[in-house]
């Protein structure tokens, strides 16, 4: 019985088990519903640096018509690693979700063990595993970067926790280096560096001068990044497709008008109704705490507040905009859940994993739509790879993807007013895709219709 009650009680089972988990239909390509669109923009620009151009700084997506197809976006590291992997076993969906289930389940790791350092294993453990069945436990698995970065940045700390201990310099070096690439990846993330600051007064003189140039390394990579690369590329290549917020004023309007779908973020999003029960409890341990303890919530409120300001309506439709900020969410509910005797605790963190892993269910499997990964195979017959088509998905580019192809993504309406078709004519579209269900409705069209079955209808100009 003490045995069984070490290994529950040890954070590395449960990241083993979990991993195991969401192992299963790790290959489905990425079409489950939540924000399939926005791991298809990563995949394609995984796929486009293998088969166009592999320069890292100029990032390629497919829905830019006659354009380059080269735009802004966040450092892609995610999926230059995509890349990478498939320069060794050839190009398939699904190699980002691996990639991602690794990095984060190594940060969840790493997480845990700087609040041991911090505090102590039970403050630790509770806290691991509230973040480990959050949000994270679905993203974790997503072709997406925020709990990636979130992830690459705990990886740092750790790395820089050991160089604080032994001095070593190559720990400095590694440390520096996954934490400028974390923050780089998805800018949100850099609330992270809130959990260095206990660090940084651990250490001497010369390791938080070394340390806090690092960081001011990784801020200037960022702001060069972001703020000058990311503009530059929209305006040289006519193509934009990154957003870099609204005016703080007028979200902060839009969050109070539609307050409950942002409460909704914190405790159904989040970390589920259990969890954030345990991290607002948390809050009255705070008061309790350190100083250092009250900087780092105080310092990750406050980077927090200026992120959702400047998402806009997205951060109230756009779940992951929360994911850089869970980990303190979770460290509040660890202070909370350590107080709890030892089976009170296991009780509570039983229910919180239930309620995590149930809540986004549907996110494991790809239960309809399909047809739409073999969507190039049906076209590939009636024109070559390098024709231009335009999508009925409106905003959405997840077809296009599958398409492999390059070209535009319209709405209906837009399809059938014969001007803007000539239009896109002009600029050396061929082929009409009309989807007929899943990210389109079917219309007819006056073309020379080539195919059509179940899932689309394929027009000729």
């Amino acid at each position: 019985m003490e045995r069984l009650e070490r290994l529950f009680g040890d954070i590395r089972f449960w990241i083993a088990i979990t991993f195991v988990h969401r192992l299963a239909s790790i290959m489905q390509p990425p079409l489950e519903v939540a924000h399939n669109w926005r791991q298809t923009t990563v995949t394609m620009v995984a796929r486009n640096f293998l088969e166009i151009d592999p320069n890292i700084f100029y990032p390629r997506v497919d829905m830019a018509g006659d354009l380059w197809g080269i735009t802004g976006m966040e450092f892609p590291l995610l999926n230059y690693l995509i890349y990478l992997v498939s320069l060794i076993f050839g190009y398939e969906h699904w190699y980002g979700r691996l990639i991602n289930l690794i990095i984060s389940s190594t940060g969840i790791w790493c997480f845990y063990d700087v609040i041991k350092h911090y505090f102590n294993k039970k403050v630790a453990f509770a806290s691991a595993m509230v973040l480990l069945f959050s949000l994270f436990y679905y993203y974790s698995r997503k072709v997406m970067p925020d709990t990636f970065s979130v992830s690459l940045i705990f990886a740092g700390i750790w790395v820089w926790k050991d160089f604080v201990l032994t001095s070593k310099f190559w720990k400095y070096l590694l440390g520096s280096l996954l934490i400028a690439l974390g923050v780089l990846s998805k800018l949100p993330s850099v609330m992270i560096l809130a959990f260095l600051w206990p660090l940084i007064l651990e250490a001497n003189w010369t390791k938080r001068l070394l340390m806090s140039s690092a960081i001011g390394m990784a801020g200037v990579a960022a702001a060069l990044w972001y703020f000058y690369w990311v503009p530059y590329l929209e305006i040289e290549f006519g193509f934009e497709h990154f957003f870099m917020g609204k005016t703080m004023a007028w979200t902060f309007h839009f969050l109070l008008s539609n307050w409950q779908e942002t409460l909704h973020m914190f405790y159904v999003k989040a970390l589920g109704y259990s969890g954030f029960v345990a991290a607002f409890v948390g809050l009255f341990f705070l008061i309790r705490s350190t100083l250092n303890t009250k900087l780092v919530v105080g310092f990750s409120f406050l980077l927090f507040a200026v992120l959702m300001l400047k998402s806009g309506d997205k951060f109230t439709g756009h779940e992951y905009y929360i994911i850089s900020f869970i980990p303190v969410m979770a460290l509040l509910a660890g202070f909370s859940l350590s107080a709890l005797k030892p089976k009170l605790l296991l009780i509570a963190l039983l229910i919180i994993s239930v309620e995590g892993v149930a809540r986004k269910w549907e996110d494991q499997f790809v239960k309809s739509g399909k047809q739409l990964a073999h969507i190039d195979e049906m076209l590939d017959p009636y024109m070559t790879s390098s024709d231009l088509i335009v999508i009925n998905s409106e905003k959405f580019p997840t077809p296009i993807y599958f398409a492999h192809r390059k070209g535009w993504i319209r709405p209906n309406q837009s399809l059938l007013k014969p001007q803007e078709v000539e239009e896109l004519q002009s600029k050396g579209c061929k082929f009409i895709v009309i989807l007929k269900k899943r990210f389109g409705s079917d219309i007819e069209l006056p073309y020379s219709l080539l195919l059509e079955n179940d899932l689309l209808k394929l027009y000729q100009l």
